[in-house]
């Protein structure tokens, strides 16, 4: 099962593959991306689409450096709310603490540790491994990854920031001396992570320009309705999950769940407190959908049955009587 991820992972991405003599849409779309989506916060991708695109524009443009080069374009911004409740902490460790618990709300996908040891700190992450299981090469979203956290740690601490060293857990895609200059420090490959160790004091820093009004708000967001699952919004969230992800067919109970970091149990337990279940919210989408398209757009009803997850267009129909009390075209000249 495939871990979702906020489209904003691939902010920068359509002008690197541009400066590259190439076009970033079919590539995109030979990955399973809708290009309207790109860079937009609010949209989620399936995160093996986004480990092809990068594998595939980095083989097509003979580019091996290419998510280390897509990193300059990413930095707390591709975080959404999460990068905001860096941006306002106190300080650098109060910062990271906060990404790291709700990280999950970015993407489930990946999990980052910062550990402070006497005088140095290490920063690692993993992909977790029922999302890597079947993927050939992670070289290019490892190294998005680790380069993005880099552009991170600076916009919290300063330009001039510089770890002590850094490892990565796959085989070098690029030269060592292309790392080197990168992150500006030694480089080890084939580890057993991702990261990078720093000075520890780091932590202490204050992040200049930071607003705890901000920050307050964004953390009782995120703890009542994404990290505790117990806020008012949840079926309303539930609900953009599954409306996102129709198309791709991957708004199943246990993906849904997923993208809360939760056990399908709890998300269905959680719902049940709100006196909704699960299967009623993807009915509810459905029927909205249904209605809005066929009362505004001639799309044909195969592809409407599609847009909205059928596998078959004769189950839409169905559900359409069960809806409206008439077929899909009856109800769309009823409406005109």
């Amino acid at each position: 099962m495939s871990s979702l991820i906020r489209s904003s992972s691939l902010t920068g991405f359509p002008a690197l593959v541009t400066s590259l003599g190439g076009q970033p849409d079919p590539l995109l779309r030979q990955a399973g991306i809708r290009p309207d989506v790109v860079g937009d916060p609010d949209e989620y991708i399936q995160y093996r689409s986004l480990v092809t695109v990068l594998d595939l524009a980095a083989r097509r443009h003979d580019c091996p450096d290419l998510g280390l080069r897509l990193s300059t374009h990413q930095g707390l911004d591709v975080l959404g709310p999460v990068g905001v409740i860096g941006r306002h902490a106190a300080s650098v460790g109060e910062a990271l603490d906060g990404i790291t618990r709700f990280l999950h709300q970015y993407s489930p996908a990946i999990e980052i540790a910062v550990e402070a040891e006497g005088p140095v700190a290490q920063y690692h992450f993993r992909i977790r491994p029922r999302v890597r299981r079947g993927l050939i090469d992670l070289a290019q979203i490892g190294e998005l990854s680790l380069g993005t956290s880099l552009q991170i740690f600076r916009m919290l601490i300063g330009k001039d920031f510089t770890p002590l060293s850094a490892s990565f857990l796959s085989r070098p895609a690029a030269s060592m001396a292309t790392y080197e200059s990168y992150f500006g420090c030694p480089v080890a490959t084939e580890q057993d992570h991702w990261g990078f160790a720093f000075s520890a004091d780091v932590l202490g820093r204050p992040v200049e320009g930071s607003d705890p009004a901000v920050r307050r708000i964004v953390l009782e967001y995120l703890s009542g309705v994404v990290g505790g699952l117990g806020g008012s919004g949840l079926p309303a969230d539930v609900q953009s999950v599954v409306k996102r992800a129709l198309p791709t067919r991957r708004f199943g109970l246990e993906d849904v769940a997923e993208s809360f970091a939760v056990h399908p149990r709890t998300l269905q337990r959680q719902l049940a407190a709100h006196g909704t279940t699960f299967q009623e919210i993807v009915d509810d989408v459905r029927r909205e959908l249904a209605d809005r398209y066929l009362r505004t757009t001639g799309m044909p009803l195969a592809q409407l049955a599609d847009v909205l997850g059928y596998s078959e267009q004769s189950s839409f129909s169905r559900s359409c009587r069960r809806w409206f009390g008439c077929a899909p075209l009856a109800h769309r000249a009823a409406s005109a």
